[in-house]
């Protein structure tokens, strides 16, 4: 596959920003954030292969990390803060690595990056035919429980139902993994092996990684446990860590404005002294320097 074959949506003019969906999920999962810097950014949003309108073959995370930085190098021709959520941190943590010259900044959200961010639940789902069935079968139950989990959430008494409405997935989340036919669970399926087979290059890359960066966590994150935000921030030099209070792992969904700022951030860093006296536009992120 090119870069060009790769269903992009972009829009705005100015510094680049290119966002790395997760798992399942297209582009659009980040219009909130665009939304906020695309009156001085060009931002760009395309679908990783085997999802929305990019195909309907999942490929490999060093695959994924090719196409995007094919994408940077021949569509925008300068280097582009790159940001990512979840799954696809792993894949901008691979090209921040391997083609560094590429990528401006990094902004991780609820992102995995070490071999603790791959839990039971990882493995289970990439076991030859469990993983197939599980996958299916979750989706298309999840999509019809939804609407009735929100509604008990909303009357959960104290903080439980706050905790529990951060962790789950919104409408926008299961159209991507529902209507868009059988490729999409296969596509998932055949991502969490490639996770398992690659999490040791991942893991690699995070120690190589020299760009700007800015982690963010939300501090209810039941999918990738805050820690691992925490391990993330340790490991590369003079990146940023950003824990966002009530909120779970669906970060760009929850908290657009942490990320959007964190973009501006990374470029401070990289425009020279004083990045980390950006300001942070949301009174529930909690910074700290790793």
């Amino acid at each position: 596959m090119r870069s060009s074959d790769l269903f992009v949506a972009e829009r705005g003019q100015g510094p680049p920003v290119v966002f790395v969906h997760g798992q399942p999920g297209r582009g659009s999962d980040w219009e909130a954030v665009a939304a906020r810097l695309q009156d001085d950014h060009r931002v760009v949003l395309p679908d990783r292969p085997g999802y929305g309108g990019s195909g309907t073959e999942a490929c490999s995370m060093e695959e994924n990390a090719r196409l995007v930085g094919d994408l940077v190098e021949t569509r925008l021709g300068r280097p582009a803060v790159v940001v990512a959520h979840s799954y696809g941190g792993g894949i901008a943590l691979l090209l921040a690595a391997r083609r560094p010259a590429l990528v401006a900044g990094l902004v991780l959200a609820g992102s995995i990056g070490r071999g603790d961010s791959i839990g039971a639940v990882d493995r289970v789902l990439a076991l030859p035919g469990v993983g197939e069935v599980m996958t299916a079968a979750g989706l298309v139950t999840l999509g019809r429980v939804l609407p009735h989990m929100r509604r008990l959430v909303g009357r959960a008494p104290g903080d439980i139902g706050p905790r529990l409405a951060a962790a789950l997935p919104d409408e926008g989340f299961l159209e991507v993994a529902i209507s868009q036919g059988h490729w999409v669970w296969r596509s998932v399926v055949a991502e969490q092996r490639y996770l398992l087979r690659e999490i040791a290059l991942v893991e690699d890359a995070v120690d190589r990684v020299q760009a700007p960066s800015v982690v963010i966590t939300g501090t209810h994150d039941v999918v990738v446990a805050p820690r691992v935000a925490v391990g993330l921030a340790v490991a590369m030099p003079g990146s940023q860590l950003v824990a966002v209070a009530r909120t779970g792992h669906f970060v760009p969904r929850d908290a657009p404005g942490v990320v959007a700022a964190a973009v501006r951030r990374v470029e401070s860093v990289a425009d020279g002294p004083g990045a980390h006296e950006a300001a942070e536009d949301d009174p529930d992120a909690r910074e700290a320097e790793a």
